[in-house]
C-alpha cells in the first residue's frame, strides 16, 4: 500500500465498516471527518482524539501534544489531559528521548494540559521516532457546541496559513536542502511557526459565537454558530475542506486566491517542488459558519488571522486557481510532506 493516510475509501472498506456498533453513550464516533469521539458523562461531555507524529523527526515531541490537542479545540472545548505513548528506533540515543520527552513537556506545559500517562520503548519495529497521543477535554452540556455537519451556504473560513507545520520541518529537518536555494532570512522565520502551531485559540474563539437562531440539539445542549471545524492535518487545507464536506454530505467550494501563504512557507515550497494547499499545517483550523463577519470580528479581538476561503454548496466541489481558473477538486492525497 502507499505511504500515508488511508484514503477515504480504504478508510471506509478497511476499517470503519469492521468497527463494532457504538453504544447509547458515545454520541459522536469514528468517521471521515470527524476527529473526535463526543461521550456522555451525564452532565458532563468528554472530548477525545488520538493522532500519530510519523515524520517529524527530532520535532516530533512538541508537533504530538499539538495535533491531538488541535482536535479538541476543533470541537471548540480547551483540551485538559493527554496520553503520551514514544516508540524510538535502536540507533537512537538517551539524549535523544530526554529531548523529545522534554519538548513534549514544555509545549503540554504552555498549554495548560496534563500528561497524565501513556508508554516509552525502544523497537526495531520503527526506523524514526513514532509519537502517539491521546488528549482528553471535559465540557459542560450548557455550553455552545458545533451542530456536526457543515451546511449549505456557510462560509468556509481559514485562520492564519496554508503549510504551517510542514514549513517548520522543513526548516528543522531539511535546512541543508534548503540552503543556497530559500533566504537565511526566510528559514528563520520558518523555524519560528513552532509557536504558530496550536489553534486551541482558534477552536475556542470560533465556537464562543452564538448560534443566530438560539438553537439547541435533542439532548438541550446549545449550538454554537460554528457548525464544523476541522484542523488542518495531513492533506492541508484542500484536504481538511474536502473532508469537512464530505462528513457532511454536502459540497464546498475554495478560492486558493484567497487562501493565505506566507512567503516562507512559499518559498521553501517553491524550492522543494512541493504543493503548500496539500501540505501539513497544523497551526490553521477551518470553520464552517453562518455567522462569517462575527466570527472573523471574534477572531480579530483575539488577535488570530483569519479570512473567508471559500463556502459550502448544496453537492458540487468547486476549485479555483490563483488565477481564477477552476481546476478539479481531488479528494485528499498522500500529503506533500512525505515528498521531502
Amino acid at each position: 500500500m502507499r505511504i500515508g493516510k488511508l484514503t477515504n475509501e480504504e478508510l471506509k472498506e478497511i476499517v470503519l465498516s469492521r468497527l463494532p456498533k457504538l453504544s447509547e453513550r458515545t454520541l459522536i464516533g469514528a468517521n471521515i471527518g470527524a476527529d473526535c469521539a463526543w461521550l456522555d458523562l451525564g452532565d458532563k461531555l468528554l472530548v477525545t482524539s488520538s493522532d500519530p507524529i510519523t515524520a517529524g523527526g527530532m520535532q516530533s515531541g512538541a508537533l504530538s501534544i499539538h495535533v491531538s490537542c488541535n482536535d479538541i479545540a476543533a470541537c471548540g472545548i480547551r483540551p485538559s489531559a493527554i496520553l503520551t505513548v514514544l516508540i524510538a528506533p535502536p540507533d537512537c540515543t538517551k539524549e535523544d528521548v530526554i529531548h523529545i520527552v522534554e519538548q513534549a513537556s514544555s509545549t503540554a506545559k504552555a498549554l495548560g494540559v496534563d500528561i497524565v500517562g501513556g508508554h516509552t520503548e525502544v523497537s526495531d519495529s520503527v526506523n524514526r521516532f513514532i509519537v502517539i497521543t491521546t488528549a482528553f477535554g471535559i465540557a459542560d452540556k450548557n455550553s455552545p457546541v458545533p451542530s456536526g455537519v457543515a451546511m449549505p451556504g456557510d462560509a468556509l473560513i481559514m485562520t492564519k496559513t496554508a503549510g504551517i507545520e510542514g514549513t517548520w520541518i522543513a526548516s528543522m529537518e531539511h535546512e541543508d536542502r534548503l540552503s543556497g536555494k530559500v533566504a537565511d532570512v526566510l528559514i528563520a522565520e520558518a523555524k519560528t511557526f513552532i509557536h504558530k502551531i496550536s489553534v486551541v485559540e482558534d477552536g475556542v474563539t470560533a465556537c464562543s459565537v452564538t448560534d443566530k437562531e438560539g438553537r439547541v440539539n435533542s439532548r438541550g445542549i446549545a449550538y454554537s454558530a460554528t457548525h464544523l471545524m476541522h484542523d488542518v492535518t495531513e492533506g492541508g487545507v484542500l484536504g481538511a475542506a474536502y473532508e469537512m464536506a464530505d462528513f457532511s454530505g454536502i459540497g464546498v467550494s475554495v478560492d486558493l486566491s484567497k487562501v493565505p501563504v506566507a512567503p516562507c512557507t512559499k518559498a521553501i515550497c517553491d524550492a522543494m517542488d512541493i504543493d503548500p494547499y496539500r501540505l501539513i499545517s497544523s497551526g490553521s483550523i477551518l470553520v464552517a459558519t453562518n455567522e462569517p463577519e462575527k466570527t472573523l470580528e471574534a477572531m480579530e479581538k483575539k488577535g488570530i488571522p483569519a479570512c473567508v476561503i471559500g463556502a459550502f454548496t448544496e453537492n458540487e466541489f468547486h476549485l479555483t486557481d490563483v488565477n481564477g481558473k477552476e481546476i478539479k477538486f481531488l479528494p485528499p492525497q498522500t500529503d506533500e510532506l512525505y515528498k521531502m
